[in-house]
């Protein structure tokens, strides 16, 4: 892969500004995708940074979607990725639990890994420490 590729990773709890995020980026001509797959990330870079490819800049969403394994293994990813020339920044968005429960409520959306019985806060808390290899490993938080 070519030095003028470039991918940002950006992830975050849900609310925090991923979306909000990621149109800026679509806005600056980055080609966009939310919820990516951890697992697919170097399989979508090699189908579009390849030799018939034109996407230039990326960025994808990552998310607590992932399955665990994929979260945990994302910095590994990343550092090979780094390794072969292609410029990766990790980007994490953080907002404080008081800012996120308000947002849900206002929303009325169903938090990715609240289930029935459980709390929307001990969702939350939840994400944070299955998100924490990705916190770690930010570039930018």
């Amino acid at each position: 892969m070519s030095e003028q590729h470039r991918l940002i990773i950006l992830s975050g709890l849900p609310g925090s500004g991923k979306s909000v995020a990621l149109h800026a980026l679509e806005d600056l001509g980055y080609y966009c995708i939310d919820n990516m797959p951890a697992a697919l990330l170097k399989a979508l870079l090699a189908e579009l940074t390849g030799r018939d490819g034109n996407a230039h800049r990326l960025a994808v969403g990552v998310d607590a979607r992932n399955r665990p394994a994929h979260l945990e293994s994302l910095p590994a990813v990343i550092r090979d990725l780094n390794e072969s020339g292609l410029q990766t920044d990790l980007v994490f968005l953080q907002a404080s639990d008081d800012v996120l429960l308000k947002r849900y409520g206002e929303t009325r959306r169903r938090h990715p890994l609240a289930s029935t019985g459980t709390q929307l806060r001990a969702a939350i808390a939840s994400e944070r420490d299955l998100l924490g290899p990705v916190i770690n490993a930010a570039d930018l938080i």
